[in-house]
């Protein structure tokens, strides 16, 4: 299968990268999101966790909690190890998923702290008026990708999404906003033959049916967010620094 070419991209050829990255390397990225979230949701499922009537996710032990709590931490840290897997799409590298996986549980600590940082960042800018909260986003889509990638620290991992971004968000944004869509589309197709499998197929009660169908969606959600932020970090790169699939192969190295 021939190589990814690292390329100046328009909006459309984006998307097209997205979804050829998450083909490509979706086994590896999924073992991924398997390991570090699917574990810990079946321990939040021991621990009686399912969906309320309002969505909300509910536990009744303290076992239950602790699962579902490592499980959001694992999603974020999947999604961030997983951009290793993607990147080496573009630079001939191996996937190598324990690696990866590896990297980013060493990394935890900087992969939360960023992760806070722009979440709180971008809240505010929703709380003001939705536009900068938009813009906020847009300028921080690439925090997860700079910090694993060029191994750097948290507010340096923002910083360096702020200055690749500028100037190139409006590309950035519909990049985005359009495999938000179609993802959206194919994840919610997904999540209702899963919840008619679960519900009307095996009898499995409303809350635990919906607590497994949101799972499902994290899981194969985990490897394309980390496609799309994989395809658009290395693209602002070669645009503004004029990366090589050898510079890019000789990082991906030195994170292991």
């Amino acid at each position: 299968m021939a190589q990814l070419q690292l390329r100046p991209l328009g909006v459309g050829e984006i998307v097209d990268a997205t979804f050829t990255v998450y083909r490509r390397r979706f086994g590896p990225m999924f073992a991924i999101a398997l390991m570090l979230v699917f574990i810990p949701f079946l321990v939040s499922l021991v621990g009686g966790c399912s969906l309320d009537s309002g969505g909300i996710t509910t536990c009744t032990s303290p076992i239950g909690w602790l699962g579902y709590y490592v499980s959001v931490v694992g999603s974020f840290v999947a999604s961030v190890a997983a951009v290793l897997v993607a990147a080496g799409a573009y630079a001939d590298v191996p996937s190598d998923w324990r690696s990866a996986m590896n990297t980013g549980i060493r990394r935890i600590v900087p992969i939360i702290a960023a992760t806070i940082v722009a979440g709180v960042l971008i809240a505010i800018g929703f709380l003001l008026v939705i536009i900068p909260g938009i813009f906020l986003a847009v300028s921080l889509a690439v925090v997860w990708e700079a910090l694993i990638i060029e191994d750097v620290g948290p507010m340096e991992s923002i910083k360096r999404s702020w200055r690749l971004v500028a100037g190139e968000r409006w590309r950035v944004f519909g990049a985005g906003f359009l495999v938000i869509v179609l993802s959206a589309i194919f994840f919610g197709i997904v999540s209702a033959v899963v919840w008619l499998i679960l519900s009307t197929g095996l009898g499995v009660s409303g809350g635990i049916a919906g607590y497994l169908v949101q799972q499902v969606a994290t899981l194969l959600s985990v490897p394309l967010t980390a496609a799309l932020g994989t395809v658009i970090y290395l693209d602002l790169r070669v645009r503004k620094e004029s990366l090589s699939a050898a510079e890019l192969a000789a990082a991906l190295s030195e994170q292991g």
